[in-house]
């Protein structure tokens, strides 16, 4: 616990000194610039949930500043607000980390009501160490075919050091129109994501946007159920039909469809921590929510095993918000993480599928020569207990799961193209595995670098003991119901004999 205390506490370190010389020229008082780094570094603890994801955050924005392109690329979000809450210190430690916020203001109804929010909004930006800039009236125009946007003031105020706050307001005809906030913010993300340099920057750099935030009242995407991660391109028709946010569901969809698919689309309340926010800034998947799992016998011929914990917290960061007659303290837990996606075909015969393309993916993946009898296996075993296999894009990500372990299904193969990794594929098809297959088990050898990915999200691990051949990993989860142990043993020894399916 000491160690994983010591690499937390380091990454943020390193994080929050990037803040430092910013928020000292901001407040002289040294006890104010030792507050704000402090409450960063808290927020920092409580956001990350691996060194790998803090540490690939840190290459990206060493990235911008080593690139050897034509132009930099600086990292960036585009941000939506709805409303006050928490928004100012959410954004100001954005902009502290190293990540440009570029922000979209929507409250308020009419023009007066947009022009005091955006102010309101400064104010709370600059009291929390950051630096803003409210935009008004100069931004959008209307034209025959929608609106469009002049990016070089947003450009320059970027290069500035300072955010961005931009209002939905638009000056023609002598006159000022309140324009509907749907169409500003995807003009605002086609426009931001075209750009080569971005206007204003004296052609310094343009803007990389990896996240596509929403701040308001929700808290996530609701439809029956809360959903923790939504892979728009195959999800969206089913839960728009029921989703209280539906609203919020259309404006993501169609900002992620025009920003680069390695953007991600986060929906959180304006009232949560800025831990929660940068948590969904930083990390690369979905928030898991641990619902009490009791503890799990070890398996007998194991040499060691455990369960993988979920997350937790290194340090609370409650706030309190004022109702009309009662003082109440709300701190949102959670958000929903959004992708562009990929389409979904489902099938349960190989003939199915095109062998070809998918032993190219397959080969791709692994960067292995895949064994000419691994199809024959594969229909051999639809014959009998049957197969699963899930196929994401243009046969680019797959899953293979195979019904020979009893109670268990088994993953056989999880593969993701090269090409694609970076646009949540991988989440996508855990997802769909996950739908698919309530309970699952599955083997890794044991210097296998993705084994950090499954440990997170297994429910248990054994490795194999001294003297049984290949050194495998063996990790299962086992969904809402109980697997016997017994089961899962028995898994393990099944797993054990299954071939190679590379040469």
């Amino acid at each position: 616990m000491f160690k994983l205390c010591r690499q937390h506490h380091s990454i943020a370190s390193v994080l929050a000194r990037r803040s430092y010389s910013a928020a000292h020229q901001l407040a002289p008082d040294r006890h104010t610039v030792h507050k704000r780094e402090r409450e960063l570094i808290l927020s920092v603890l409580n956001s990350v949930p691996s060194p790998r994801e803090a540490r690939n955050f840190l290459n990206n924005i060493e990235t911008q500043r080593q690139a050897i392109e034509p132009v930099p690329r600086k990292l960036a979000a585009l941000v939506f607000v709805d409303g006050q809450g928490n928004a100012g210190k959410q954004l100001a430690q954005m902009q502290r980390l190293g990540v440009s916020p570029v922000v979209l203001v929507s409250s308020g109804l009419g023009y007066r009501e947009k022009i005091h929010q955006v102010h309101q909004l400064s104010d709370a930006i600059e009291r929390e160490g950051g630096r803003a800039r409210p935009i008004n009236e100069s931004v959008f125009r209307t034209e025959p075919r929608g609106i469009s946007v002049d990016a070089e003031i947003i450009g320059a105020t970027v290069r500035q050091g300072q955010i961005p706050l931009v209002s939905p307001l638009v000056a023609d005809e002598l006159r000022i129109r309140v324009l509907d906030t749907h169409g500003a913010m995807v003009a605002m993300a086609r426009e931001l994501a075209m750009q080569e340099p971005l206007a204003g920057t004296n052609s310094e750099f343009s803007l990389l946007i990896a996240r596509l935030i929403h701040l308001s009242a929700a808290d996530g995407v609701r439809s029956s159920v809360f959903h923790r991660f939504v892979n728009l391109q195959e999800d969206y028709r089913e839960i728009a039909a029921e989703c209280p946010e539906k609203g919020v569901l259309e404006l993501m969809r169609a900002c992620l469809e025009v920003l680069p698919p390695t953007a991600a689309g986060i929906v959180a309340s304006v009232f949560a921590s800025p831990s929660l926010v940068l948590k969904g800034l930083i990390s690369e998947r979905p928030l898991r929510i641990q619902h009490g799992a009791g503890p799990v016998a070890k398996p007998q011929r194991a040499k060691s095993s455990s369960l993988v914990p979920s997350y937790k917290p290194l340090a609370t960061y409650p706030f309190v918000r004022m109702g009309k007659e009662v003082k109440s303290i709300e701190e949102p837990q959670q958000f929903t993480l959004l992708r562009h996606g990929f389409r979904i075909a489902r099938h349960k015969s190989l003939a199915m599928c095109s062998e070809p393309r998918l032993r190219a993916l397959l080969e791709s993946s692994f960067k292995r020569i895949l064994d000419g009898r691994y199809f024959d296996r594969l229909r051999a075993l639809e014959a009998q207990g049957g197969i699963d296999i899930i196929i994401a894009g243009d046969y680019q990500g797959a899953v293979i799961v195979t019904h020979e372990l009893g109670q268990l299904a088994y993953l056989d193969k999880f593969a993701v193209h090269p090409s694609v990794q970076g646009t949540g594929m991988a989440d996508i098809l855990w997802a769909q595995l996950r739908l698919a297959c309530p309970s699952c088990l599955w083997r890794s050898r044991n210097d296998n670098a993705v084994n950090k990915w499954y440990f997170d999200r297994s429910d248990g691990h054994s490795r194999a003991a001294e003297g049984e051949g290949t050194r495998w990993v063996f990790f299962w989860y086992q969904g809402a119901g109980h697997v016997p142990m017994d089961a899962v043993q028995d898994g393990i020894c099944a797993a054990q004999c299954i071939p190679p399916s590379f040469v």
